[in-house]
């Protein structure tokens, strides 16, 4: 390949933001921009000369395929070095640089389209069951405060060693139970009590919490990026969303035990909802348990769906609820030994 057709390349496609891959007849990489770098997480010129399969196994049989004319695989999986997956479309051409044959890979990174999809997915899940439990908490909490007042009224005709007091006090005592469940299933209400928070404390004030119920064959494995900037975040709403969290992660293992990584990083340019903020604070919780049943994920957050035998089904409304009172979002991902909840807090201008 002559210099000037090195140029060429570079001027050309280094500079595009589609991932592109050219091999040459020999089927080994001869070019990669950044682009296709960042995809597969690694510097392009460590690529170059090797076999197009040791970087893309069992994407098509045979190059030979793309000779006429252009193939494009959807829904192909890449697998980057810290084990991540992100899907991919490829477009296979024949494509000759002066007297060069070869073929031109063009990647497009769909895992946001997907992600952008059940992000909607997921709101029209918080915003049907919030209404559900709007609803229920209305006609439940107006009858229980009319049962609790008789309750009360009648305890002043007996004395308090009569024995039908007694009875009045378990109806007292259930009916408050009652109400306190019904609070539970609303969630946090909206507080204008937001502050500046370190992301960080916030999970060791947590982890504090619930040290004492952590299984003794339960770890715990910190990956912190510690340049994420303060959140502006109702601190005790916010502890009770990550709690939620890391408690089911916690019970996941519960039998066999196993790795809860807590990760934290910034995403660019990311979309939550309907808005794309420049810089957003990741918490990612995983647990090596189980996984979630195929036959409830989708319907996690909706409230009183639960996977566990004695679970409430309240505590990922609950958070999610928590998140989207701070315009963020949580996104569930769960196979067997492996669930993660990706927790998204945006970073606002006046907080970078």
């Amino acid at each position: 390949m002559s210099t000037g057709q090195t140029e060429f390349f570079r001027e050309v496609l280094e500079g595009l933001t589609t991932a592109v891959i050219w091999v040459n007849e020999s089927e080994e990489i001869a070019f990669m921009n950044v682009a296709a770098g960042e995809i597969f997480q690694l510097s392009p010129n460590r690529v170059l000369g090797t076999k197009w399969q040791m970087l893309m196994p069992d994407l098509i049989d045979s190059l030979s395929l793309a000779n006429e004319k252009k193939i494009t695989i959807h829904e192909y999986v890449v697998e980057q070095s810290d084990l991540f997956k992100v899907r991919v479309s490829c477009t296979i051409s024949p494509y000759e640089l002066g007297d060069e044959k070869g073929w031109l890979f063009e990647l497009y990174n769909t895992e946001r389209h997907h992600r952008i999809v059940e992000e909607d997915e997921r709101w029209h899940q918080y915003e049907a069951g919030n209404l559900l439990i709007r609803t229920l908490a209305h006609e439940v909490k107006n009858p229980l405060a009319g049962i609790l007042g008789a309750t009360q009224l009648l305890q002043r005709r007996y004395e308090p060693e009569d024995k039908a007091n007694d009875f009045l006090e378990i109806i007292s005592r259930e009916v408050q139970r009652l109400k306190n469940l019904v609070d539970r299933m609303l969630g946090p209400k909206q507080s204008a009590h937001k502050e500046a928070h370190n992301i960080h404390e916030i999970i060791r004030y947590v982890l504090q919490i619930i040290e004492g119920e952590k299984p003794a064959n339960v770890y715990i494995k910190l990956d912190y990026d510690p340049s994420i900037p303060e959140v502006t975040v109702d601190f005790e709403a916010m502890v009770q969303a990550l709690l939620n969290l890391i408690k089911n992660a916690m019970q996941a293992m519960e039998q066999f035990g196993g790795l809860l990584t807590i990760k934290t990083r910034v995403e660019h340019k990311f979309t939550l909802g309907t808005q794309t903020y420049p810089l957003v604070a990741m918490i990612s919780i995983s647990d090596e348990g189980e996984g979630i049943p195929p036959e409830v994920f989708d319907s996690i957050f909706y409230p009183m769906v639960s996977s566990k035998k004695e679970g409430s089904g309240l505590g990922l409304p609950v958070a999610q609820n928590v998140l989207r009172q701070h315009e963020g979002l949580i996104v569930a991902e769960s196979e067997p030994g492996k669930t993660t909840f990706n927790v998204y807090l945006p970073l606002k201008q006046k907080e970078r």
